[in-house]
């Protein structure tokens, strides 16, 4: 007994659609830097493009973890993350806020994804004080 390619096709079909509808898939993840009136953006990963994979079908409520580099020019300033919703903050290292060194900072950061599942992108803000 043969299986027709019309049954095959709709498996996978099928298959896809769950992954689909079950997982959370995002897209682009990066961070708005707005000073001095211009807006810059750090680009923690994306799916197209050589910025390193992004999260792809992933159980909705996952982490993701990531960090963001803010250079020695603010040094002096006090910087804070903030992500839009869906998405959240977990915790952060060095915890925020946190002032930025002459040679820059490393911002660790562990971010919940959203409890939806669905295809999403996520621009965060640098928060300079």
């Amino acid at each position: 007994m043969a299986a027709s390619p019309f049954i095959t096709a709709g498996v996978f079909a099928i298959g896809d659609y769950i992954t689909a509808h079950t997982t959370v898939t995002v897209d682009l993840v990066s961070w708005a830097v707005t000073f001095g009136g211009e807006t810059e953006y750090i680009v923690s990963c994306q799916t197209i493009g050589s910025f390193g994979p992004c999260p792809h079908e992933v159980k909705p409520g996952s982490d993701y973890s990531t960090s963001v580099y803010i250079s020695g020019y603010f040094a002096g300033k006090n910087v804070s993350l903030s992500a839009p919703s869906p998405f959240r903050l977990g915790s952060t290292y060095p915890v925020l806020p946190v002032l930025v060194p002459d040679f820059g900072v490393t911002i660790s950061v562990n971010l919940t994804l959203p409890s939806s599942p669905g295809e999403y992108s996520f621009t965060g803000a640098v928060i300079f004080s």
